[in-house]
């Protein structure tokens, strides 16, 4: 069983947050952003391997980025590809405003 497998079908919640972090295959999850009751991306660290992962609504859970854990600046590295996953959705998402018959 993979760490994705072990997530729900949804953007995490902040009390499955801290199951995750007391799983024993996982050493450290840490969310990106502050939205506890809604949280999309996170890094997560299992053995010794540093996971970003990212939830988008039509296509699940997927690995965004992963580093060999042991090096502050790998760590960094995958917020930075979080942050740019993050980005790049926001970017293609529809807004409230466009025209219903364009998405």
């Amino acid at each position: 069983m993979t760490i994705i497998d072990s997530l729900p079908s949804r953007g995490l919640r902040s009390a499955e947050l801290e199951a995750l972090r007391e799983a024993d295959s996982v050493t450290e999850a840490a969310p990106l952003g502050v939205d506890d009751d809604d949280i999309r991306a996170l890094a997560v660290q299992a053995g010794d391997t540093i996971f970003g992962l990212g939830y988008d609504p039509d296509d699940g859970w997927s690995v965004v980025d992963s580093r060999e854990a042991g090096d502050p600046a790998d760590l960094a590295a995958v917020r930075d590809a979080l942050k740019n996953w993050e980005a790049r959705r926001a970017a293609t998402a529809p807004t409230d405003d466009a025209d219903p018959g364009d998405r």
